[in-house]
């Protein structure tokens, strides 16, 4: 469960995020829109614990607060942002597999292949991710954000550079973490029919 309440986050003299509250309960997605520039980045990062807020009456992840543990919400959290991370001079597999160790996951060499068979790239593990197109990636990243059994997803418009079929396999994936009371903000210009209710980031706040 994600809890915001009276969240505030500026860089210097600009406010972003203006005494936003928001709540969002386990099993269900929440889309976020906002028009570019609105804040929904910063508060994908501020929840993520990558950008610090100026100040808080409660923020939350499964009851733990974001200052006081912030190790253990990142531990929770899922985070795919607008341009993932990788390294381009490693493979899809060596990616995953990475990022697996970096989580302490056990077994990182086979459920790195399990998880690059989920996003529909297993054909193409061991290629060199660099020369991956731009759905590859996102499908990539995708699995590096599902691969730790996160309680809480945060997607930054997660079907940039999808085709139809990367759309078929992250929405089903959607929707199967849902299902398994995994709590879900999804930053996107529409609002797609399997999610439980869209806000709108406006003016530093929730509408």
């Amino acid at each position: 469960m994600i809890k915001l309440n009276a969240f505030f986050k500026s860089f210097g003299p600009k406010k972003v995020l203006r005494s936003l509250d928001l709540e969002v309960e386990d099993g269900e997605i929440v889309t976020l829109v906002g028009n570019n520039g609105s804040g929904k980045t910063t508060l994908l990062r501020s929840i993520n614990t990558l950008d610090r807020p100026d100040d808080y009456d409660v923020a939350e992840i499964d009851g733990y607060d974001l200052r006081s543990f912030p190790e253990e919400i990142r531990s929770r959290i899922g985070y795919l942002p607008h341009n993932p991370a990788f390294y381009p001079e490693l493979t899809g597999f060596e990616n995953l597999r990475f990022w697996l160790e970096l989580n302490s996951i056990r077994d990182a060499e086979s459920k790195a292949r399990g998880f690059l068979a989920k996003v529909g790239l297993i054909s193409f593990g061991d290629d060199l991710s660099g020369n991956y197109s731009r759905g590859m990636v996102q499908r990539l990243g995708f699995a590096m954000a599902i691969s730790h059994t996160p309680t809480t997803l945060l997607l930054d418009e997660p079907f940039t550079g999808l085709d139809s079929d990367g759309i078929a396999i992250i929405e089903n994936l959607l929707t199967k973490h849902r299902d398994e009371n995994c709590s879900i903000i999804l930053v996107s210009h529409e609002s797609p029919s399997y999610s439980n209710r869209t806000v709108e980031l406006d003016r530093g706040g929730i509408s």
